[in-house]
């Protein structure tokens, strides 16, 4: 008998069991899988010795998280350490040029300033802007939507910038990334360094809203309380540290078991049934970090559903899919921008605005893309212990169709991921082979999961979308996961849902989890 049970143990469900266990519930944490973190986790699973990260890499948003914020020195106490990069990101071109985030505005604004001056200038104007508003950032994802908090918070730019100037900050949240980057920007390369953090999420340039996504990320990154890191020894070190807080308060993490279905009597989540028959009672609340399809299609009786809501179920939306590969190297990659890009944390190998929208629309349309954006990150850059000495680890994603109908490039006929994930793989291998020459012989080994390889190890991510959902205006905000439903319930009283497919979405931020928390430490 628990007051609280959680199914699945992503680090949204962990945030959101220490706050209830510190505020004196007892807590029960259920995962299927053999270890927590959900998709936070750390796996040699290449070579021996070789720490690669299993799903998500870099940690930006956490930093402006306030459970990190009220958490930081008693998950340090209970191992993590974070890692920041000396250069936080950077994208490099095909002719040898790069743009970099340096952890100091001034030397982000050199390899800017490089480009033009307006463009130096642009993003200094876009890192105040951030910088004035950052609390409103803050507040707007990790609160409830909607609520009074966020309501005040919201009133802050209003009472600055007058009523014509807030109008217009709202039009930012509304604006594509490539409308974003076209009014701060001059250069194409200014624009390609900063478009894909909005890529990041399965946007294309032209998706509304991604400008204002990648303006925060950037901004967080930039910000000397924030920036880009990675917990020393993986990502699951973030994990494995919220679990053993959430142990020392009294609360119990149980691995390796299935919850079968939320048991509801009068039309009240009671607690869980598990596989093995055993039923785990919940005097307060069940709480499922999963996506809605998973939970109301499966983890409940449709019939205790009103069919309005389960119809609204079944149109929930996916995003594109990620390929993922990961590397065992002998050495670092040769980057032909040389030495600021070799001590970047995250590098995106990019041509132009336009690549990335015509390789966005082909895998949108079921083709395997000719020159996706790589996306790539170098953990070895600062952590040392992800790999043996002298050795160093890749991680790579690239945005590809969960069903292949065919390829741009007309080399790979299509057919099941398992039959072509090697040969796109090789793929991914040469592009990072012309900015990095030598990178295919540094390879040791590597490991690639398709889309369905993604979902397979983790059920939250549906089709192989790392977002669990589509990150679109109309599953954002108040529509997140479905309209009136954003504030974490459900239409089974005492079931509430936290994770990605909840407010603000996904992201290593703890803020669902913290905002889950809160309500339901109000709500009782």
């Amino acid at each position: 008998m628990y007051d609280a049970v959680f199914i699945g143990s992503g680090h949204n469900s962990l945030a959101a069991a220490v706050l209830l266990a510190k505020a004196g519930w007892k807590v029960g944490v259920f995962e299927q899988a053999d270890e927590v973190g959900g998709a936070i986790r750390t796996a040699e699973w290449t070579l021996p010795g070789f720490r690669h990260d299993a799903f998500s890499a870099t940690h930006v948003l956490i930093f402006l998280s306030p459970f990190y914020r009220k958490m930081r020195r008693e998950l340090e106490r209970h191992g993590l350490k974070y890692r920041h990069f000396p250069v936080q990101m950077a994208s490099i071109f095909p002719d040898g040029d790069s743009v970099a985030m340096h952890r100091d505005l001034e030397g982000t604004l050199e390899s800017l300033g490089r480009q033009s001056r307006e463009d130096a200038a642009g993003w200094k104007k876009l890192y105040e802007g951030y910088r004035a508003t950052r609390e409103v950032f803050s507040t707007l994802f990790s609160s409830p939507l909607p609520s009074l908090r966020t309501m005040g918070a919201l009133l802050g730019p209003r009472l600055r910038l007058g009523p014509r100037g807030t109008m217009e900050f709202a039009q930012d949240f509304l604006l594509p990334i490539r409308v974003f980057a076209d009014r701060h920007f001059s250069t194409e390369k200014a624009k390609a360094w900063f478009a894909p953090w909005g890529l990041h999420l399965p946007h294309s340039p032209e998706t509304a809203g991604g400008g204002a996504f990648a303006w925060l990320v950037l901004g967080v990154g930039q910000d000397p309380e924030g920036g880009m890191a990675m917990p020393e020894g993986g990502g699951g070190s973030l994990t494995r540290a919220m679990a053993s807080l959430l142990e020392s308060l009294g609360g119990e993490v149980r691995t390796g078991v299935r919850v079968e279905k939320v048991v509801v009597r009068r039309n009240t989540a009671q607690g869980v049934r598990l596989a093995d028959g055993t039923e785990v009672r919940a005097g307060k609340a069940v709480v499922a970090c999963t996506t809605p399809t998973q939970l109301f299609l499966d983890l409940v009786d449709e019939k205790l559903l009103p069919p309005e809501f389960v119809g609204r179920v079944r149109r929930y939306r996916y995003g594109v899919p990620l390929m993922k590969i990961d590397y065992a190297l002998d050495r670092p990659p040769a980057w032909i921008s040389g030495e600021e890009t070799a001590r970047a944390g995250l590098i995106h190998l990019v041509r132009d605005m336009d690549q990335m929208s015509l390789a966005f629309n082909q895998a949108l349309r079921g083709l395997l893309p000719e020159e996706p954006l790589v996306i790539l990150t170098q953990p070895t850059v600062v952590d040392h212990t992800r790999a043996p000495k002298g050795r160093h680890i890749v991680w790579v994603v690239a945005r590809v169709p969960y069903r292949v109908r065919g390829d741009a490039a007309g080399e790979i006929e299509p057919g099941e991921w398992r039959d072509i994930k090697e040969r796109y793989a090789d793929r991914l291998t040469d592009i990072v082979e012309r900015y990095a020459p030598g990178f295919k012989a540094s390879v040791l080994a590597r490991k690639v999961l398709s889309p369905v390889d993604l979902e397979e190890l983790d059920p939250n991510l549906v089709k192989g979308d790392a977002g669990a959902g589509a990150i679109e205006l109309d599953q954002l905000y108040v529509f997140r996961p479905l309209p009136g439903w954003s504030r974490y319930a459900t239409p089974v009283k005492g079931l509430w849902m936290t994770g990605a497919a909840t407010h603000p979405g996904p992201g290593v931020t703890a803020m669902s989890g913290s905002a889950v928390a809160d309500v339901l430490l109000r709500a009782t």
